[in-house]
């Protein structure tokens, strides 16, 4: 834009400068609310699905270590640790495995399964969005199967996520 110019209105003649000061004086000087709401935060130990270490303890997180061998598949049934719906209602829950590291070296194939007397989630891959489940009161068991690959060695590390709506 050319400040040198002037803006011709009607038989006024206004230099573009000084129009583009009320333009932006205009603009800055825009009126506004405040609103504002109010948020209770309640600290309580465990959400009403959590992680459980047998028979009853509730846990918000876990860690598991299991040998794993190449070529050879280990499967653990039980894995001493489960998933808890504690409340009395059913509650949406979502549950993924979100990384496992050193998986091309080490992993030939995993399975992660939640189950009662029915599975509840079956995970076989690494995802970014969670398989979610109407989870009923009570006790879940995690099963896990790895099969190591050929030249598998050192470590690989699963994380899983569970989310629990409404908790």
């Amino acid at each position: 834009m050319n400040f040198r110019k002037s803006i011709h209105l009607g038989r006024f003649s206004i230099p573009a400068v000084v129009l583009l000061a009320i333009l932006v004086t205009s603009v800055a000087a825009a009126a506004y609310v405040v609103l504002s709401a109010t948020m209770t935060a309640t600290v309580v130990t465990n959400p009403k699905v959590s992680f459980f270490s047998w028979p009853s303890t509730k846990l918000n997180t876990f860690a598991y270590s299991v040998n794993i061998f190449p070529s050879i598949k280990t499967v653990d049934e039980n894995l001493t640790y489960g998933i808890w719906n504690w409340d009395t209602g059913v509650h949406q829950t979502g549950l993924r495995v979100s990384s496992i590291t050193n998986q091309v070296a080490n992993i030939a194939s995993f399975l992660v399964k939640v189950s009662n007397a029915t599975t509840v989630w079956s995970l076989t891959t690494v995802s970014s969005s969670y398989t979610v489940v109407s989870l009923a009161p009570g006790k879940y068991t995690i099963w896990l199967e790895i099969t190591g690959t050929s030249g598998a060695s050192g470590t690989s590390v699963f994380t899983m996520d569970m989310q629990v709506y409404n908790p």
